[in-house]
C-alpha cells in the first residue's frame, strides 16, 4: 500500500545564473527544502495576497549570502535575502513548480 504524507518536505536542486560587474555570467546550484502546498492551501483567499516561496520555502543548503557585516546569513535573514534576489527567487520558483510536475506528467 502507498501511503501519502500530506506534510512533506523535500530537498530539491536549485540552478542559478546570475550577472557579475564584469557581465560575466556565474552559475551555481544549492539545495531548497520545500514544503508540498495542497491545492485547497493554495486557493485559500489568505494565501492569495503572500508570495508563494513564503508558502513553500523552508531551508536552503550550499549557498551563502554574506551580510552588512561580512558574516554569512543565516535562517530567516538568509531566506529573506534569496526571496528578494530577482535571479534566485526566480530560480527557486521554478524549481519548485518542476519538483511537482516533473515526475508526474503523462508520458506521450
Amino acid at each position: 500500500m502507498f501511503k501519502l504524507n500530506t506534510q512533506r518536505t523535500y530537498k530539491y536542486p536549485v540552478t542559478v545564473t546570475v550577472y557579475g560587474e564584469d557581465g560575466a555570467e556565474h552559475t551555481g546550484t544549492f539545495k531548497a527544502t520545500f514544503k508540498v502546498l495542497s491545492n485547497g492551501a493554495m486557493r485559500d483567499p489568505a494565501a492569495m495576497d503572500t508570495p508563494m516561496l513564503d508558502l513553500v520555502l523552508v531551508g536552503v543548503e550550499g549557498i551563502e549570502v554574506p551580510g552588512e557585516d561580512g558574516q554569512a546569513l543565516q535562517g530567516k535573514a538568509l531566506l529573506d535575502a534569496l526571496k528578494d534576489d530577482p535571479a534566485v527567487s526566480m530560480a527557486l520558483v521554478a524549481a519548485y513548480q518542476e519538483s511537482i510536475g516533473k515526475k508526474n506528467r503523462a508520458r506521450i
